[in-house]
């Protein structure tokens, strides 16, 4: 009886220390992720950046919204597309002719 109660304890004491050296390494990870992320955001020519300030709009390509300061938009039937992103600026070119 004795000895089941300490291999008990010994299992709970391993399983806690296993569980805190798995969230520290995931915590490490994310950290290392988010780092990275925001290092690469940074590093992207300013066309790709969307402009704060001034009213949402939604991109027509994507959905995200971009302020109405942005250089990326085009008239097209009376009507202001707002777009994030080179890349979405030019799908819809595609798409609209």
């Amino acid at each position: 009886m004795f000895r089941a109660i300490i291999e008990l304890l010994l299992i709970v004491a391993v399983v806690l220390v296993a569980r805190s050296v798995l969230t520290s390494v995931l915590r490490g990870l994310s950290r290392a992720a988010s780092q990275s992320f925001q290092t690469r955001g940074s590093q992207e020519p300013a066309a790709e950046r969307p402009q704060s300030g001034g009213d949402l709009h939604k991109d027509p390509v994507c959905g995200t919204y971009v302020s109405e300061n942005t250089s990326l938009r085009r008239q097209s039937g009376g009507q202001t597309f707002y777009y994030c992103s080179q890349s979405c600026y030019e799908k819809h070119s595609l798409v609209a002719h």
